[in-house]
């Protein structure tokens, strides 16, 4: 009897298989990419001895401070070293022949020897590298992006003195390896480095080695010892959430998918199997009459999903492995080591999801005691006793009764229609918002809501560099004929207090009205003792807009009132803005412009004038600073995005093909006294035709309100890790205008399948 159903429905058998062995194989994709990202950073960061904190200082250092505060702090201090890097201009770094200008102001190269203790550059086999004089080691970002291999030569100009270097490895870095780490190591031999700083400028890592779960002591012992703190500050658990991101992002934004593919496969399996019991219910009273059990019916009715869940799962597996490389990129760094584990909780994950849908036809199947075999054999079907008879059409309107009927058929069996319903808005929306989530990312608008306000131009000066150099500066865009308007600020690294707790912020001093942000409570500081922070920040103080906090500068305290709150991924996600600092007293890190230049004139073009004129300053473009730090984010994304639009599509198809069938079983007596009417073959190809489109148009509609509705809280809870939060999607264009239609246009394609098979012309009387 199980085995007959399937061959007497092949195109719903295999529709339905389809659909869970999609979901089955999205699910596994997604788990195995999490498990490996998750396993990959673990161990890199095993092997790399990744440090917990991380200081960088540009400046005059003295070491003997360093070693008396790790003496002095044993029960926090395991080890810690000193790691001296020169900076190297992008321009002057050149790779097959081109420069590196493009990433000019977004990207710092450091030249560095191996660590000696921990913080290990670590070579393709997971070992630290080791590179002789002549060689170097290229960090993966730029190896990825210019094509390098072992072998390849990469040219370093220094002052008119070009050094061409062979391509010894590509290294993995577990503290600046990710495309959001604005800084990239590349090694050198110690012979080499000397060489280079004797014309080029040190900056310092600090970094420390800490006990269990120390980070927060350090913090505070480290602030109240006054050591060298001029540059940024991360610690153990923020590298590696970076390290993870971009490929942790796509895994959860794939499990997501499986979630949404599951429900709809069984809200499909809820109505095929509820039809299935109607359409058998005569032969289930014959077998209930003769003496076999309601559980006996069951099993016997429950061995063919479960054949069916067999199949799904051999093809899912087929799938699995292919979508997971895809997702992954083919290169999930130093992966190796956890593949096994990461193969056997995707054939689990895959098994699971295929088991979940055979579970449910158990339970909807219990329904099989509640048939009376007096009644089955007397009555059409089970349901008859229940469904009200629908009205009689009326002949004198102006509708064409093919609408007339299509609408009787959606209002008579109304559940049905709003699970179709449903599950059109499902897959809408799963097309769509992977789709609107990457498009509002790759927008420069995107990072006026992030912490940066929008400008054509950005310009940095660190500390470290002339005194002169941020005053110049000044002078020069005030003077230049191409600047249309600019605003300079001041970054200080502050005590923020709040209660009984102390953390350092990255505190932005000067005019915040000029280049506002999108604030996600509150509003700007205007005036003196007001401040707006992050919301890292004050979720870490546990403080909110119209409160008070202190702020200890140089151990000088000021009380300001928090104005707002603003999303910020930069600085670690913890920094604050205001008017003034009393005094102007502090740790200066930097000084930052931003620039809006007058209509006509090039950004590039000016940038690269600017940073000729003041080699002591960087200068960027917003949008390609976006593009080349997220840029690896949104292609990823871009990955998982069509892949959920295919197999929403695909899925809608399947769902639609396999009701249009069932349908059009359970109505086979109606459509042939039809046909005995005068219908022709066409004429009821239409009525289920116009079912369709009236269920997918609403579908689309519930969709695109969920998109837009939820795609603010998606995006927000993927950013709010780092710093993010609820953000507004941007308009929808291109790819994201086509895809909820194309889900619903491939849901009528499916009933228009369904469809082409008609009942032969019988005597019905």
């Amino acid at each position: 009897m199980a085995f007959a159903r399937i061959r007497g429905n092949p195109l719903s058998s295999v529709s339905l298989i389809l659909l869970m062995a999609i979901s089955s194989a999205t699910a596994g994709a997604g788990v195995a990419t999490l498990v490996s990202t998750i396993g990959a950073t673990e161990r890199l960061f095993a092997l790399a001895e990744a440090p917990d904190a991380v200081q960088m200082h540009v400046g005059p250092l003295e070491t003997s401070s360093l070693d008396s505060f790790a003496a002095t702090h044993q029960d926090i201090v395991d080890d810690h070293q000193v790691q001296d890097a020169l900076q190297l201009d992008n321009q002057n770094l050149r790779m097959h022949g081109m420069t590196d200008a493009a990433r000019d102001g977004v990207m710092d190269l450091l030249l560095v020897t191996q660590s000696p203790r921990f913080d290990f550059l670590l070579g393709p086999d997971g070992t630290p590298t080791n590179v002789r004089d002549g060689e170097i080691a290229v960090p993966g970002y730029y190896a990825d992006a210019y094509d390098l291999a072992r072998g390849d030569t990469v040219e370093i100009a220094v002052q008119g003195d070009v050094q061409t270097f062979t391509v010894a490895d590509t290294v993995s870095d577990a503290q600046m390896g990710p495309s959001l780490v604005n800084s990239k190591r590349f090694v050198v031999s110690e012979r080499d480095w000397n060489d280079l700083a004797e014309r080029l400028p040190v900056e310092h890592i600090l970094t420390f080695r800490l006990v269990d779960d120390a980070g927060d002591r350090f913090a505070e012992a480290y602030r109240l010892a006054g050591l060298p703190a001029n540059g940024a500050a991360v610690d153990g658990s923020l590298l590696r959430l970076i390290a993870a991101l971009t490929d942790g992002l796509v895994a959860i934004l794939t499990i997501l998918v499986s979630i949404v593919l599951l429900a709809i496969t069984l809200l499909c399996l809820r109505i095929m199997v509820l039809t299935a019991l109607e359409q058998d219910a005569r032969r289930i009273g014959v077998m209930r009459a003769v003496g076999f059990s309601h559980r006996e019916v069951s099993s016997t009715l429950l061995l063919g999903y479960a054949v069916q869940s067999g199949v799904a799962v051999l093809v899912a597996l087929l799938l699995v492995f292919p979508a997971s490389a895809l997702l992954r990129g083919g290169d999930v760094v130093l992966s190796s080591g956890h593949g096994s584990t990461g193969t056997i909780v995707m054939l689990l994950a895959v098994v699971v999801a295929s088991a979940i849908p055979t579970a449910l036809a158990a339970q909807l199947l219990r329904r099989v005691r509640r048939i009376s075999p007096l009644l089955a054999l007397t009555r059409p079907g089970v349901s008859a006793q229940t469904r009200r008879r629908p009205r009689a059409l009326r002949w004198d309107l102006p509708i064409p009764v093919s609408i007339r009927l299509a609408a009787r058929g959606l209002t008579t069996r109304g559940t049905t229609a709003v699970l179709l319903i449903v599950m059109v808005g499902f897959a809408v929306a799963l097309a769509a918002l992977p789709q609107r989530v990457t498009q509002t990312i790759a927008a420069p608008d995107f990072i006026t809501t992030m912490g940066v306000g929008q400008s054509d131009l950005r310009a940095f000066v660190r500390e470290g560099a002339e005194a002169s150099a941020g005053d110049a500066l000044e002078r020069s865009l005030r003077d230049d004929p191409d600047i249309a308007r600019f605003a300079k600020a001041t970054s200080f690294r502050v005590a923020l207090i709040a209660a009984a707790r102390t953390d350092d912020v990255a505190l932005e001093v000067g005019d915040t009205s000029a280049f506002p942000l999108a604030y996600a409570r509150g509003e700007a500081p205007a005036g003196p003792g007001e401040l707006a922070l992050s919301t890292l920040a004050a979720q870490t103080a546990g403080v909110d807009v119209g409160q008070s906090v202190q702020v200890d500068s140089a151990g000088s305290t000021h009380r300001y009132r928090i104005t707002g709150l603003y999303h910020d991924i930069t600085n670690g996600g913890r920094s604050g803005k205001a008017v003034e600092l009393p005094g102007g007293d502090g740790i200066p890190l930097w000084q930052t412009f931003m620039v809006d230049l007058r209509e006509g004139v090039d950004q590039g073009e000016k940038a690269s004038a600017l940073a000729l004129d003041h080699p002591s300053a960087s200068f960027t473009e917003l949008d390609r600073f976006v593009h080349y730090t997220l840029g690896d984010t949104v292609e990823r994304l871009k990955t998982a995005s069509m892949i959920a639009w295919a197999a929403a599509a695909v899925v809608m198809l399947l769902v639609f093909a396999l009701r249009g069938r069932l349908e059009a079983t359970r109505d086979e007596s109606d459509l042939r006294l039809l046909r005995l009417l005068g219908w022709t073959r066409g004429g009821l190809r239409t009525i289920p035709l116009l079912r369709a489109v009236g269920v997918a148009g609403a579908g689309l509609l519930l969709g695109w309100v969920a998109t837009e509705s939820l795609g603010p809280g998606v995006l927000g809870a993927t950013l709010s890790s780092f710093g993010g939060g609820a953000t507004d999607l941007v308009a929808a264009n291109g790819w994201s205008l086509i895809t909820g239609p194309v889900v619903a246009a491939a849901a009528v394609v499916g009933a228009l399948i369904a469809s082409a098979h008609s009942p032969a012309l019988l005597n019905e009387s």
